[in-house]
């Protein structure tokens, strides 16, 4: 997972199960928070980070198995809602977000090579060159040290046993010079560009959370109700909220093109209500899938049906 700077902590060592994540999150983006959350559990990490309250990006990681954007949300409140865990919240300028960024999903410009096989002065004067937004992480198996660069320029620097931003290379060059030391340099675009995106405004937190607890309520349970019991229990209210929830992931990654298909194949499927039939929700996926795939084939349309199949089996489950 990445290792970003904890040099002005806002909340430390929280529990997550006094707090309602969403809540949380949704304050967060209103006080135009910048900075980043940060949530741990056993095997598992999270980041959210915020740039003057929009939610630039979001990356966990589960057992070594890294998630982004809404996949990522997802798994937090899953982890939260089962096992709890810890919430961290700091606070960062604009310039170290940037950074932050960078680090957590930015382009890798050198990935985990060996120092004393780079040309680091090389490598240094060309992100000046390019006026490079991004890290310098030199690190080992037990250290690990940063320099930040916007514009091409260092702006401070940061390390392991670090409480604030530093002004001295020092450090870093004593963690670079360590034998077997490694090194990655990593860049991301300007602020004015990131903060076109902002998944705050994309997904609906809340139905994402309720989708969580009905989904970790069902897991607890020893025997799944049959379909029968399934389909006395949710009205076609429910079933007709479901719908929406689904063509609200779909149009956060087609835009309305996505809601369009959902009502299309919902109509070719003889109603909400055929989605209680094994067979005819696997028809139903394949064909969403499909129909994504003719309408923007650069999307993430793995991630989208996954997430269509986690609000359809959270719904289900009520």
């Amino acid at each position: 997972m990445r290792f970003l700077p904890k040099a002005n902590p806002l909340y430390e060592h929280i529990s997550a199960n006094k707090i309602v994540i969403p809540d949380v999150l949704e304050k967060l983006g209103n006080g135009g928070f910048t900075g980043y959350i940060n949530h741990l559990s056993t095997n598992f990490e999270f980041y959210g980070i915020f740039a003057k309250g929009k939610l630039l990006c979001a990356l966990s990681s589960d057992d070594g198995q890294d998630k982004t954007g809404f996949e990522a949300i997802v798994l937090l409140f899953d982890k939260v809602i089962s096992e709890g865990g810890e919430i961290n919240v700091y606070r960062m300028t604009t310039d170290l977000v940037v950074c932050a960024h960078a680090l957590a999903l930015g382009n890798r410009l050198f990935n985990d090579e060996e120092v004393r096989q780079v040309d680091v002065k090389g490598a240094l004067s060309r992100l000046k060159g390019l006026g490079t937004n991004g890290v310098v992480r030199f690190y080992t198996s037990e250290r690990s040290a940063m320099i930040f660069y916007i514009d091409g320029l260092p702006i401070g620097f940061y390390h392991d046993d670090s409480r604030s931003i530093e002004s001295s290379p020092d450090e870093s060059r004593k963690i670079a010079a360590l034998p077997g030391a490694h090194i990655e340099i990593c860049s991301t675009k300007p602020l004015e560009e990131l903060m076109q995106y902002d998944l705050l405004q994309m997904v609906n937190l809340q139905k994402l959370w309720e989708t969580a607890q009905s989904r970790n309520s069902a897991a607890r349970r020893k025997e799944t109700p049959p379909a029968d019991s399934i389909a006395s229990v949710l009205g076609e209210e429910h079933l007709l909220e479901l719908v929406d929830d689904i063509s609200e992931v779909a149009s956060a990654y087609l835009s309305r093109a996505g809601r369009t298909i959902i009502e299309n194949r919902i109509r070719d499927l003889g109603g909400p209500s055929q989605l209680l039939n094994d067979a005819k929700r696997t028809l139903f996926l394949a064909q969403i899938e499909a129909d994504a795939m003719a309408s923007d084939p650069q999307v993430r349309i793995d991630e989208m049906i996954d997430l269509i199949k986690s609000e359809i089996a959270g719904r289900l489950a009520v």
